[in-house]
């Protein structure tokens, strides 16, 4: 009953937060010490600490979590606001030196994510994720970055990592994180016809390239299916969906993205994604691009997102251990064995497609 009443808190100040609404106080308040050290620690293994913040300053000043707590958690709010900004002016600095040269990626996710947001600062960053359309400019950025003596190395999924300025900064080469080799065809049409519908980024005065609205929702939302296939998503990449939704609803209304999802194998498991975005995110069913339609239940998904928390580093059952290997993933095959049980039911293609993808890149850069 306690763990009910404090995610039922949880959810209604991340929607409070996450919306412009202002939400009328919940008869479950006021909570008490130990009840809001919980509340902080679910929105920080969760990574949307800044949005329950902004939550928590729309309730009454008697229901608010005890002073002390409110303003370490106001101080980590202002350092993700820092983070925000220093990784702005990290992807300026890469997009010049790659300029410069002649090659201009296109960013993914993050920053491009953030400018939905009414607050693009209380985003928690992440990655710096880069994409380049063709392997000829992707050896050649690869290339640059190498000449410049910073350690590179190259990861699953026909991607390659590095450090700069204290972020992870990603290249890839592929656009999408849809596996199914049989609906490649696919995406090569959208990036065809979207090619030359791409979206910007205006980071102190300069532009910086973005994928389409299409690009962008199919990605945002595959990304969220990889990481539930092997160790966990969290629910700030929930939020990046909701918000994507809100912010371009009158471009995604009329492109039949129902029968595009449908042709990529994962209509089915979106249309539960879509359900999570309106029943705990609060995101208006009339934002979705189509109905959800009847009798669709998914809290199945949201106790498993809970549970593992951001990417699957806040699992319970696996944190002590992780800690102590660095972060190296402990029960790895039994724990992608049990995702693929899950969600071959609804994205069979993916399910099944997405572990051997993974390995194949490993040894085909």
């Amino acid at each position: 009953m306690l763990k009910k009443r404090i995610t039922e808190v949880f959810f209604f100040l991340l929607r409070s937060g996450l919306w412009e609404e202002n939400n009328l106080d919940l008869t479950t308040l006021p909570l008490s010490e130990e009840e809001w050290a919980e509340i902080y620690k679910i929105s920080v293994n969760q990574t949307v600490e800044c949005i329950v913040f902004d939550g928590i300053q729309k309730l009454s000043a008697e229901n608010q979590p005890p002073k002390a707590l409110l303003l370490s958690w106001a101080v980590r709010v202002e350092k993700h606001g820092q983070r925000n900004e220093l990784m702005n002016d990290t992807i300026i600095q890469l997009h010049s030196v790659f300029k410069q040269n002649g090659i201009e990626p296109i960013l993914l996710k993050g920053q491009g994510i953030a400018k939905c947001y009414d607050n693009p600062l209380r985003r928690v960053c992440g990655d710096i994720d880069l994409f380049f359309d063709d392997k000829i400019t992707y050896e050649k950025a690869f290339k640059i970055i190498k000449d410049k003596e910073i350690e590179i190395s190259s990861m699953a999924g026909f991607s390659a990592e590095y450090k700069l300025n204290g972020f992870d900064v990603e290249h890839h080469q592929n656009l999408f994180d849809i596996h199914n080799p049989f609906v490649h065809r696919v995406l090569r049409r959208i990036r065809e016809h979207e090619n030359t519908n791409y979206t910007t980024l205006n980071i102190n005065n300069q532009t910086v390239k973005l994928p389409s609205v299409i690009e962008t929702i199919i990605q945002a939302n595959s990304h969220i299916l990889k990481h539930l296939l092997s160790f966990g998503i969290g629910i700030r990449q929930l939020c990046d969906s909701a918000r994507l939704y809100y912010y371009y609803h009158k471009d995604l209304k009329n492109n039949s993205l129902d029968v595009t999802y449908k042709k990529l194998g994962i209509k089915k498991w979106v249309d539960l994604l879509h359900v999570l975005l309106v029943k705990y995110i609060g995101l208006k069913e009339s934002y979705l691009p189509y109905s959800i339609g009847q009798g669709k239940e998914a809290d199945w998904m949201m106790e498993d997102i809970l549970v593992a928390g951001n990417f699957g580093f806040h699992n319970e059952k696996f944190q002590d251990k992780e800690s102590l290997l660095d972060g190296i993933r402990v029960n790895k095959k039994a724990r992608i064995w049990n995702n693929f049980i899950k969600y071959v039911k609804v994205t069979p293609s993916e399910a099944i497609w997405f572990p051997i993808m993974q390995y194949y890149s490993r040894f085909k850069r």
